[in-house]
């Protein structure tokens, strides 16, 4: 048995609310082990909650994350580090990558000072 399978650690991101930002650690049955919440720097964070409790990126099974709805540009932040971290440790391939669901088209319009 690898380390990934002995491995009961998920980190949960969830930045559907881009000012208030989550990251979750869970341990083992899904129990709560710790958890940071507000306008925080998501990779950061990451690192601070696994440093804390002496755990390395690798140890974790899995990186998950809210795909959505919500904020589109919190949710293209929260994918994207999911995505990469898991990428890079090699727990999940391109094809088993996260998408965000946005609930409806993005808001953005031409800003009329431009055309100004």
């Amino acid at each position: 048995m690898n380390l990934q399978e002995k491995s009961q650690y998920k980190i949960y991101i969830d930045t559907a609310d881009r000012k208030e930002k989550r990251v979750t650690l869970y341990g083992q049955n899904e129990s709560k082990i710790d958890e940071l919440v507000g306008d925080i720097d998501v990779v950061s964070t990451i690192r601070d909650i696994l440093q804390k409790h002496g755990i390395e990126a690798s140890m974790v099974h899995e990186y998950r994350v809210n795909s959505g709805p919500g904020s589109f540009t919190g949710l293209k932040i929260g994918v994207t580090v999911a995505n990469v971290i898991n990428w890079a440790l090699g727990k999940k391939t391109i094809s088993e990558m996260s998408l965000p669901t946005y609930g409806q088209e993005p808001n953005i319009h031409p800003t009329t000072w431009l055309e100004k």
